[in-house]
């Protein structure tokens, strides 16, 4: 007997990732199957033979062995445990009235409308995660490649970088140190943070909660839990379920806690004897779930008795307002993204353009007032005529100082050689504070000293004058 209770377990898929599209295939082609006159074991095992997951071709062939052996399809659906009790409820009802061709149809139909709901979802949602996320690689390649080389460009300037540029080479420092790290680090912190709050099975209530409060995608959830609260509960109710069973399977089928919640006390409320009207009175802030006129159409349905009807004419307003809000939602969240991204590239040109700006302005400056070199000090040597001392005791030996200059200490830490004694020369060298040069000759402030196969003028507000006499 227990060889027999193991043979009839039904086999286990623990997650359902890549098999949704084989259920929706295999509740629509079983209806139109049937209620094409094939019998039922033949129409899952002809099924069966079509499905792509190898897992789900064996719940098939599992589901045909016990509709083969005695079992009903409501009951061997059941215990697979893949299908929402709704879905299996309304089997079991069309086996019990006779109707299941025309229940398996209504089944495909909501199957085809649940996977229209969860589409639009995603499709509100993909176009401004598309952006955000290709954003953010540009981003972090430019951070990881390019600043590391503006880094370096900016520090052979010796210039004081500004906040905003001095973050950006940090960042392009740390990434070209630790980014083969890092970015990887990050990019699975990201995914697995999404998949916590959005996924997972036990925290994805998080993630419901701040999509049912997001600008835009608030009133797309709205409208979508209306519409299949609407077109749920009209067809269990026109199936012939009662309504707080209705409800219940309602509650099953709800995706976010606020219309789980909802229906739960809407549940209770009923089986305590309680109407629609009074239900929804007592709900604190129903009108943020379900609107007033919508609110007034279902109790003016249970009045007159035809609250299935009433419900079906929503959910066609809804089906309409869903495809609209869509398309709304795309448009007002482009600018709000195109907002984002530019304020990224304005930050990013901003730091590289604010440093090359203030270099040109100090190119430009009044050479009366600043030199391109640096600032005047206060305390500026100025040099004096060098004397020319001709010994006494010889009138045939004459005896020349060597002129010479010692480069100063200054703030950008070297001195340009020019070709000619003005700010408009080219520059042909540097010198550095603390060596020191012959001079030939001095033209306005400007010194020509000798280097090494060549001589040039540089500016003598830097320079220290001295003289050493040779024999």
């Amino acid at each position: 007997m227990a060889k027999d209770d193991t043979k009839t377990n039904a086999p286990r898929i623990w997650i359902r990732v890549g098999i949704t599209r084989d259920l929706d295939y295999f509740i629509e082609n079983l209806s139109m199957l049937v209620s094409s006159g094939m019998s039922m074991l033949d129409a899952i095992r002809g099924i069966g033979k079509e499905l792509r997951s190898k897992k789900m071709r064996q719940v098939g062939k599992w589901i045909s062995d016990e509709i083969e052996a005695g079992s009903s399809l409501s009951d061997a659906l059941l215990k697979t445990k893949l299908f929402p009790d709704h879905i299996v409820t309304l089997i079991h009802i069309g086996e019990e009235t006779g109707k299941l061709s025309e229940n398996l149809a209504l089944v495909g139909v909501q199957q085809k409308k649940d996977r229209m709901f969860r589409s639009k979802l995603k499709s509100a949602l993909m176009y401004p995660i598309f952006v955000l996320s290709l954003t953010l690689i540009v981003g972090t390649a430019i951070a990881w490649f390019i600043l590391p080389k503006l880094a370096l460009v900016f520090g052979q300037l010796r210039i004081e970088l500004p906040l905003l540029t001095t973050w950006l080479i940090a960042s392009g420092h740390f990434l070209s140190e630790w980014g083969f790290i890092a970015v990887p680090a990050f990019l699975g912190f990201v995914a697995l943070a999404f998949y916590v709050v959005f996924y997972f099975p036990k925290t994805k209530i998080i993630g419901q909660i701040i999509l049912f409060h997001f600008p835009g995608t608030g009133g797309l959830i709205q409208q979508v839990e209306i519409a299949r609260f609407s077109y749920l509960l009209g067809t269990l109710l026109e199936a012939g379920l009662p309504i707080t069973r209705a409800l219940e399977s309602l509650e099953e089928a709800a995706t976010f806690p606020h219309y789980k919640k909802f229906y739960a006390y809407l549940k209770t409320s009923v089986e305590e004897g309680n109407s629609l009207q009074k239900s929804f009175a007592a709900y604190k802030k129903l009108h943020s779930l379900i609107p007033s006129p919508v609110q007034q159409v279902i109790v003016a349905g249970e009045k007159s008795g035809k609250l299935s009807e009433s419900l079906s004419k929503i959910n066609e307003t809804y089906e309409a307002n869903i495809e609209t809000t869509t398309k709304n939602l795309t448009v007002i969240l482009e600018p709000v993204l195109l907002v984002i991204v530019w304020l990224g590239v304005v930050g990013v040109a901003l730091a590289v353009i604010l440093p090359i700006y203030n270099l040109i302005g100090g190119f430009n400056a009044d050479p009366t007032q600043r030199t391109e070199e640096e600032p005047a000090q206060e305390n500026v040597i100025v040099p004096t005529a060098p004397e020319i001392t001709v010994a006494t005791s010889s009138p045939d030996v004459v005896v020349e100082p060597m002129l010479t200059l010692t480069v100063l200490e200054n703030d950008l830490g070297y001195l340009n050689v020019r070709d000619e004694a003005s700010t408009a020369g080219m520059v042909i060298g540097r010198v550095y504070p603390g060596e020191s040069y012959e001079y030939t000759e001095e033209d306005v402030g400007w010194y020509r000293i000798i280097l090494e196969d060549e001589s040039g003028w540089v500016y003598g507000d830097y320079v220290e004058i001295s003289e050493t006499n040779e024999e």
